[in-house]
């Protein structure tokens, strides 16, 4: 599936998920291993579910396990978006929050996606909580994070770590690392490049509506180039 026929698929499910992001997170499942789970925290009407469940079905076939507490509002859009998608039968909904999932959860996870309360406290508690189950060369992804809790995380707990590899900015807010015992010093420098870009993409965010179209497109080109591996 190219960028063009996930831009078709996703064009009437509400979210925040970015047309980069969104096929960031497609490929990153496509290629999962089936070492463990994909898992998100956050779904809301399911348009990263269904990313994340379109990649497992044309790689390793693995369950998305998509928690959120939802409304009963939500969860009906929820349920209707990944049936008109083709995956709901890839799809494990539990309606909870992080921390009531967490209690009865005790699978490896391959990949997970990081987008529930933005808050640095829950933000954090989810980090700790659930990254420890993400195998070796497992992928860990987060989304919001040019802002608040989200931002701060993602700096302490994954450019700034020495357990993340391949670590890339993903426009507009996704940051996506590779779970690792220990790093080199190219891992670092990667790390630090794709922290540059972040920050850099914060402040066109402040600035963009200053700019034409064509420099923000432009902008956005590089910041890829440079935060990508």
């Amino acid at each position: 599936m190219d960028a063009s026929e996930l831009r078709r698929v996703l064009a009437d499910v509400p979210g925040w998920l970015g047309d980069e992001e969104a096929l960031a997170l497609y490929e990153a499942a496509r290629t999962c291993t089936g070492r463990g789970a994909i898992v998100e925290i956050g779904s809301w009407r399911g348009r990263s579910t269904i990313c994340l469940a379109l990649g497992s079905k044309d790689g390793p076939g693995v369950p998305v396990v998509a928690i959120d507490r939802h409304t009963d509002k939500t969860f009906v859009d929820f349920q209707e978006n990944i049936r008109r998608a083709g995956i709901a039968d890839l799809v494990r909904p539990i309606r909870a929050t992080s921390d009531e999932a967490f209690t009865e959860f005790d699978e490896p996870i391959e990949l997970i996606f990081i987008d529930a309360s933005h808050k640095y406290d829950d933000v954090r508690r989810d980090f700790d909580q659930w990254v420890p189950l993400v195998v070796e060369g497992g992928t860990v992804a987060m989304h919001d994070t040019t802002w608040e809790g989200s931002k701060l995380v993602s700096e302490e707990a994954i450019y700034g770590s020495r357990h993340f590899k391949d670590v890339r900015f993903v426009p507009s807010s996704t940051t996506v690392g590779v779970k690792v015992a220990s790093v080199t010093a190219r891992d670092r420098r990667q790390s630090q490049r794709a922290l540059l870009a972040k920050w850099t993409a914060e402040l066109g965010m402040r600035v963009s509506r200053f700019l034409p179209k064509r420099v923000i497109r432009l902008g956005r080109r590089t910041i890829s180039s440079v935060g990508g591996r």
